[in-house]
């Protein structure tokens, strides 16, 4: 038996024995005795294998339990359909993460605060002063354009919270001073409180 041999078939053992970082270290020095491109694709799929277990273990196993029946037939047809099913496996878990990290980011945002959208559908509701003490202490209110917010500006100095838009202004600092519109405002609350 072949050196080659030899670490393949620890490598598959240790893979039985759920030690997989073994399996991979073998399979890694199982390379450096290669020098068949069928065998090198059937080490890529044993790799794979190993590698996946790590995280996903039994659809790991499973995949290498429908290799061993599979690859009776015809190895080389088998070891490429085995390498694409766990490509497609990696890239559909990483659309799974990148989705769930978008719910996450979603639910943080509504935990974070209410879109300004929501907040004026209330407001039409209860009115301005209401929703907005309802609000004040309890959630942030999330702006996607500037003039959503300047209107949410003129309403607070409309309906008596000028100390609150100051506040807005003194918090958000240099930035909307460079906006016409928002100095504009913030001359007139500074005017009508003199």
């Amino acid at each position: 038996m072949t050196q080659y041999a030899k670490l393949k078939n620890k490598a598959k053992r240790a893979f039985i024995k759920r030690q997989y970082t073994q399996a991979l270290t073998l399979l890694s020095l199982a390379h450096t005795f290669n020098t068949n491109s069928k065998e090198s694709l059937q080490l890529n799929v044993l790799c794979a294998l190993a590698d996946m277990a790590i995280e996903h273990e039994e659809e790991a196993r499973a995949l290498f339990e429908y290799y061993h029946i599979i690859s009776k037939k015809n190895e080389q047809e088998a070891s490429e359909m085995l390498l694409s099913m766990i490509d497609n496996f990696d890239k559909n878990i990483y659309a799974l993460n990148l989705a769930i990290t978008r719910l996450e980011d979603i639910e943080v945002d509504k935990n974070d605060g209410i879109l300004y959208a929501d907040f004026e559908t209330l407001a039409k509701k209860i009115g301005f002063k209401e929703a907005f003490e309802d609000l004040m202490f309890s959630s942030k209110i999330i702006f996607t354009n500037k003039s959503d917010f300047l209107i949410f500006m003129q309403n607070l100095v409309e309906y008596g919270f000028k100390d609150v838009a100051i506040h807005y202004f003194e918090n958000i600092g240099d930035m909307l001073f460079f906006d016409k519109d928002f100095a504009n405002l913030y001359q007139k609350i500074l005017h009508k409180e003199s």
